[in-house]
């Protein structure tokens, strides 16, 4: 992504989210920037009107400010001085509450609108396009990124603001001397110049620490995919000293970014030490102005100088946040729009007599064919098996059924109708899918049983179907029963009883059609035989479709397609 491009497009997608609040909150900052700190630079000189001076004494920023006062007919003394400069700091306080609140809150809304939107994106993704990507990209993007994209948009409204507020000082000290404010513009200018590859230097580091941070995130996850197997191997320290190494690599970036941050702004601060010595010296031994003057402009000095090193600062952050607006911004380019489809009760599929495979080609992009021209017939209400030597395509036909593919050639006809694009929401709802390796969530028994159910199920619906597949007295032993909370499920059942609860659950959303996916392999012979009686009791009522390589299971079958070669 160049960068330009990239510029355009992360202010284009800032700006466009609610364009009159981001309007509004950069008025706010102008008038905050502007306002900010005025009040208090002007407190000396308006004190210093209140000596009785000739008017030919005066220095002419004095005489205007009189000038002004008479006009509005306020008598000068100290009660007024004391007034106005009440007045002028309230109001500062009141901007300023205002605007962080109001920031704060865009910032905010900003990131969940982000966040939504990606989420939607990655959740209606064709399963294609998922199952080639990494997941904890996307974690990383939805958890880490999106809020540090968040700050560096903060960064560009703080810099408008630091800009602001230093363009109202040098207006103030221009008139007061254009000298002294020529030079310490220019003196910020050529530090900030000097300093400038420190800025390079904090875009590579925050993307260096984007990278650390996702293969910590993959570290910690592949340690509780292979928990048990780590502690059956006594393998520990392996998982400790892959995960150090990426933790290492994370704080040695980190503490980089501190120390890229730090050392510009010690060389603004010296710079600005030496710098605001020489202009006093300079301003009343040789250009000899009034102390009042100098005190005006020495606090303008350690008001103007310090946003310098702001900026400074400012940038670096914002530039060591790059790294994840980018991540954020290829995300979002690589995902398409999409939206949630209503299935409308006219819309229902449903299986009655014959599920034909017509004419189906398919294969994968490498361009090897594992279906060509090939044509079968399931019929309803019995149980098919699907057999076959490793990486024949049984799973592959098993998804194209699903409608997880589209074919490349050929029809899936469900009694005599082509399913279409359009047809797809509605055949997937009346689909219950049980793959070989079921799983669970943190949360109760009940939460997990209708997970995904599309209608409210009573206790006494969920027992029923509990009996269905042999499975109460999993429930009935549990001390609270579907209220046991389940946390690391697969320590919590054998895999026989996993199997059943989460055939119960495919079986709580009424599906037409089973699909399961190897679904007995991790069963031994006995928790075998309970899961296959259960399937053939209800062979009538649902039809079923069985992926298997086991011979063991072709007496079940009422139908078997074979895809050896």
């Amino acid at each position: 992504m160049g960068e330009h491009n990239f510029i355009i497009r992360s202010l284009g997608l800032f700006l466009k989210y609610s364009p009159a609040k981001i309007i509004l909150l950069f008025l706010i900052t102008l008038l905050q920037g502007f306002t900010q700190g005025i009040t208090v630079v002007l407190l000396i000189p308006m004190l210093g009107l209140l000596t009785p001076t000739s008017a030919g004494d005066q220095p002419s920023w004095a005489t205007a400010l009189n000038s002004i006062f008479s006009r509005m007919g306020i008598e000068l003394n100290l009660e007024a001085v004391l007034i106005i400069f009440t007045s002028g700091l309230l109001f500062v306080a009141v901007l300023s509450y205002f605007q962080s609140v109001w920031q704060s809150v865009y910032q905010q809304d900003f990131s969940y609108s982000i966040r939504k939107r990606l989420f939607k994106k990655i959740i209606l993704s064709d399963w294609a396009f998922l199952n080639g990507k990494s997941k904890h990209n996307h974690i990383q993007v939805l958890t880490t990124e999106i809020p540090k994209m968040t700050t560096y948009y903060y960064f560009y409204l703080s810099l408008a603001g630091k800009i602001i507020f230093i363009a109202a000082h040098v207006i103030l000290a221009l008139a007061i001397s254009v000298s002294f404010s020529l030079i310490v513009i220019a003196i910020g200018i050529i530090v900030f110049f000097f300093l400038r590859k420190y800025l390079k230097k904090a875009k590579w580091l925050g993307s260096a620490n984007v990278q650390a941070f996702r293969h910590m995130l993959k570290r910690i996850d592949e340690f509780w995919l292979t928990v048990k197997i780590a502690k059956v191997h006594h393998s520990e320290r392996f998982y400790y000293e892959k995960f150090e190494e990426t933790n290492s690599q994370m704080l040695y970036y980190q503490n980089k970014q501190v120390r890229n941050r730090a050392f510009p702004q010690l060389m603004f601060t010296l710079a600005g030490v030496l710098a605001l010595v020489a202009l006093v010296y300079l301003s009343y031994q040789i250009i000899h102005l009034p102390l009042a003057s100098l005190f005006v402009l020495i606090l303008l000095f350690s008001r103007i100088y310090p946003k310098f090193t702001g900026l400074n600062n400012d940038l670096n952050l914002m530039l060591s946040n790059v790294g994840s607006v980018k991540l954020v911004l290829e995300t979002e380019k690589e995902l398409k729009n999409g939206c949630f489809s209503e299935i409308n009760k006219s819309e229902v599929i449903s299986l009655t007599n014959y599920l034909d495979i017509k004419d189906l080609s398919y294969g994968y992009e490498s361009g090897h064919l594992l279906f060509d021209h090939f044509s079968e017939r399931i019929p309803a209400g019995k149980i098919t098996g699907i057999v076959g030597e490793s990486g024949c395509g049984k799973t592959t036909l098993l998804d194209l059924v699903a409608g997880l593919f589209e074919p490349d050639n050929g029809t899936i006809a469900v009694d005599g109708k082509p399913l279409t694009l359009e047809d797809l929401p509605a055949w997937k709802n009346k689909l219950g899918y049980l793959p070989q390796d079921p799983f669970f969530i943190d949360g109760t028994l009940r939460e997990n049983l209708i997970w995904d159910s599309k209608e409210e199920l009573s206790d006494a619906r969920i027992m029923d179907v509990l009996h269905q597949v042999n499975a109460p007295d999993l429930i009935n032993r549990q001390k609270q029963g579907l209220d046991t909370y389940l946390v690391n499920y697969q320590y919590h059942f054998s895999g026989g009883e996993r199997q059943r609860l989460a055939l119960a659950r495919v079986l709580l959303r009424n599906p037409d059609m089973l699909l399961l996916d190897e679904a007995t392999s991790a069963l031994d012979p006995e928790n075998e035989i309970l899961l296959m009686a259960c399937l053939k009791r209800m062979r009538h009522k649902v039809t079923i479709i069985f992926v298997t390589h086991r011979e063991s299971l072709y007496p079940y079958f009422d139908k078997i397609i074979s895809l050896n070669r």
